[in-house]
């Protein structure tokens, strides 16, 4: 399996720091990508997010067990905890991405982080966790231009713990996009695929805006690069 990573992270201008980040583990056979999106609400949810992507990732490569959904729910619970004693009014979404060897795909979010699949067109894949869809679903495009979309039902806030929801698929190959709410509610359809393309568009008011570009083809063993051109905000390790 063959993986190229690509993270274009582009600061709003509601806060004074970017609070979207991102990470990628790799270990025998497995990889692990993570995007978290702190809350704009409170001083410190950038640190906070960061902190989650670092011990997450921290912890898949540092694990003896195999992964499974079982253990990373356990782990998750446990970064919770450790994180609510430094942020104990820490918020944000969060969307894990596992893939096995095989090429077997786990997917686990909470909050407002979506998985898109590029096609001809972007074909988003799971839903946020908002107030706008909580009694139906509804397109994520109609999600967009809902008031209420910044009303989360779930997320990984720090005053309680929440079971994140989990997705899975088989053999997966393609193009995969894990996003921020700044990339698929404020921009459009073309807007997204120009800003994958390297265009961040200077509006005058706009949230932070994240994408991550995972680009997943078979091969004969685990190999992941990360393009270069990518944004800083993205911790690694192997």
């Amino acid at each position: 399996m063959k993986i190229e990573a690509l993270w274009f992270s582009q600061q709003g201008t509601r806060t004074i720091d970017n609070r979207d980040h991102a990470g990628i583990g790799i270990r025998d056979g497995e990889f692990l990508a993570i995007v978290a999106d702190g809350s704009t609400a409170g001083p410190m949810n950038g640190e906070y997010a960061q902190s989650i992507i670092e011990m997450v990732v921290d912890w898949f490569v540092g694990a003896a067990d195999p992964f499974s959904n079982e253990h990373v729910l356990k782990a998750l619970k446990q970064i919770h905890q450790t994180l609510r004693e430094t942020f104990p009014r820490g918020s944000a979404s969060i969307l894990l991405f596992h893939v096995s060897e095989r090429a077997d795909l786990t997917v686990i979010h909470s909050g407002d982080c979506v998985l898109g699949w590029i096609d001809a067109d972007i074909v988003w894949q799971t839903s946020p966790h908002t107030l706008a869809n909580a009694l139906a679903a509804i397109p994520l495009k109609d999600i967009a231009k809902s008031a209420i979309r910044h009303r989360l039902t779930q997320s990984f806030r720090a005053r309680e713990y929440m079971s994140p929801e989990i997705f899975t698929q088989e053999q997966v190959a393609g193009i995969f996009l894990l996003a921020t709410d700044g990339f698929w509610a404020e921009l459009t359809e073309p807007e997204q695929i120009a800003f994958l393309g390297g265009d961040q568009s200077a509006t005058a008011e706009r949230d932070d805006r994240s994408v991550l570009e995972l680009r997943i083809s078979p091969n004969d063993s685990l190999e992941v690069s990360l393009n270069n051109r990518s944004s800083s905000n993205l911790y690694r390790k192997s």
